[in-house]
């Protein structure tokens, strides 16, 4: 028994396709299987095309007796149940085949409980083949396909269904918005790279038992209402930008990893998320700003373990003290750091474990590939960025001037018309003082001007 869950188990890593959820379920099944029956059958990678199976090797077994039959990696193009007895049969592996379709039709009900048809070639699944005659299954792995439509009949029977894995499928905007509805049991969910442009408000609304959802690698750019139960949610390869009005009161692990858009976050928007234990920020490279403000209450309380490697951070700012204080695990590796007085504090944290020899400095020069723990903290200088420094005192140089100008034309102007002076042709100065005239009189004057100019020339 130990040697073939062992088996299981290996095979499962190796093929790098089960998540950690859905091996726990697997196990239980596989567990379940052997305390009542004990029977398994393994013809994995075994080159096997159906004929092979159902012509020849099923006659030198009892596939009566048989609770889990395991048939990855062989060449079965489609999948009958009556052409065999699947009476006991709780699982059916049929994963790494070419499978283009499979039926369940000849048999009232199966205790089946875990079907893995992924890295096949199921373009769509028919009405006959996620039945009402497999009522107990619990676990359903339909990832690595072709399917581009999930309708609400196709997984309407599966009401006791836990975890289902849609993954690596080009469905794109293919589900319909009830195509869940049924599924009340459901607690794992996995739609990793289906290319869904966005997820509709109500896809989630009946999963209130849903604890894990995998919205990762889709072009996403906005977080839809999900169900309040959810414990692990995984936003990773999104296009999302804002964490704003996030409410998951139970969510226990967020992950945020390669997200191209996300250039800043300010922690106080995950302030509704109070039971979260890990945080991870993991290749986010135009990531270059962590912040958090002041505010009454304490910000991610029982966070235990954050992850912000491989971003674009060149700095943490002192507001986050507290914060890093009181968490036990924090990776902080490969960012493009730059080591002067902004990081000076991280040196002085009070703390069993040393943060700064988790940092490498990148720049400035002299530091470059240095650990911030093997840098004195008066050789942590800042320097002026010449980029803002330079611009800022053109600026005000340039105000400085037109202040100049503008006050001695005030101090010009100042001074009273009356005592105005203005030199003549002959450097004569005339001066005009409150002259009055009306229009008759300076037209007489103008005219004995020009008179007694003409006699002088």
């Amino acid at each position: 028994m130990h040697q073939e869950i062992g088996s299981f188990q290996k095979k499962a890593s190796t093929t790098n396709q089960i998540p950690p959820g859905m091996m726990k379920l697997i196990f239980l099944t596989i567990v379940v299987s052997f305390v009542s029956a004990e029977k398994v059958f393994n013809l994995s990678f075994c080159k096997l095309k159906k004929e092979d199976f159902f012509m020849k090797k099923q006659l030198h077994i009892n596939l009566h007796e048989v609770t889990d039959l395991i048939l990855r990696g062989n060449e079965f193009d489609s999948f009958l149940d009556c052409s065999t007895n699947l009476e006991n049969l709780r699982t059916l592996d049929l994963s790494q085949n070419h499978l283009q379709r499979f039926f369940f039709l000849c048999k009232e009900e199966y205790n089946l409980q875990m079907l893995n048809v992924s890295h096949n070639k199921l373009e769509y699944i028919d009405d006959n083949a996620l039945n009402d005659r497999i009522p107990r299954l619990k676990i359903l792995d339909l990832s690595f396909n072709k399917l581009t439509i999930v309708n609400e009949t196709m997984l309407q029977y599966l009401t006791i269904l836990e975890y289902l894995s849609l993954s690596h499928n080009p469905i794109r905007d293919g589900i319909h918005e009830s195509a869940f509805w049924n599924l009340r049991a459901l607690k794992h969910l996995d739609l990793k790279n289906i290319s869904a442009p966005y997820f509709s408000s109500g896809f989630f609304k009946t999963l209130t038992n849903l604890s894990t959802l995998d919205l990762s690698w889709n072009p996403i750019d906005t977080i839809p209402l999900l169900p309040i139960s959810l414990q692990e949610l995984d936003l990773s390869g999104t296009q999302v930008i804002s964490l704003e009005n996030f409410y998951l009161p139970q969510l226990q692990e967020l992950k945020l990893n390669y997200m191209p858009n996300l250039t800043s976050l300010v922690l106080n928007d995950l302030e509704n998320l109070t039971s979260l234990e890990m945080l991870s920020m993991i290749g986010c490279k135009r990531l270059i700003q962590l912040s958090l403000w002041p505010q009454l209450g304490i910000v991610l309380p029982r966070l235990q373990r954050l992850s912000i490697k491989e971003c674009g951070l060149e700095t943490l700012n002192n507001e986050l003290h507290a914060l890093v204080q009181r968490i036990p695990v924090i990776e902080l590796e490969n960012n493009p750091w730059r080591c002067d007085c902004k990081l000076e504090w991280i040196n002085l944290l009070n703390s069993t474990r040393n943060l700064s020899r988790n940092i490498r400095c990148y720049a400035p020069e002299r530091h470059h590939a240095k650990l911030l723990a093997e840098i004195p903290n008066y050789e942590l200088q800042c320097e002026y960025d010449s980029s803002i420094f330079y611009p800022i005192l053109w600026t005000c140089l340039s105000l400085l001037i037109v202040s100049l100008i503008i006050a001695m034309v005030l101090v010009f102007l100042k001074r009273p018309i009356s005592q105005w002076s203005f030199k003549g042709r002959n450097g004569d100065t005339v001066t005009y003082k409150n002259v009055v005239e009306s229009n008759n009189d300076l037209v007489r004057i103008l005219a004995v001007s020009e008179a007694h100019e003409r006699n002088e020339e």
